[in-house]
């Protein structure tokens, strides 16, 4: 099962980034971190966003798949320009933490 998630989960990234199109809203919630406006509730998520790498891809990996943790941890925002090294990593080790969980 891990190997065909790892199928499905390539296939989705290469397409997403093949169509620069943000179908799940992931580039618009990593456009958040960096909220600087005076609303109290835009304030509180950028906050939250940036507080902890580590608990966003544990919760990402378990709730969801290794596409949605890597998308959303990948750097920049509507970039869609592959995976680094980094991005691999991240990739990878969702995909055992959401398998083995």
């Amino acid at each position: 099962m891990t190997f065909l998630a790892f199928l499905a989960n390539i296939l989705t990234m290469t397409i997403y980034d093949w169509s620069k199109r943000d179908w799940l809203g992931i580039e618009a919630i990593k456009k958040l971190k960096g909220y600087e406006g005076s609303k109290k509730l835009g304030k509180v998520t950028a906050w939250f966003l940036t507080k902890s790498e580590l608990v966003i891809f544990l919760f990402l990996s378990i709730k969801l798949d290794p596409f949605i943790t890597t998308a959303y941890l990948r750097r920049g925002a509507h970039q869609f320009n592959g995976m680094s090294r980094r991005d691999w990593k991240i990739f990878i080790s969702s995909l055992i933490l959401g398998n083995a969980y």
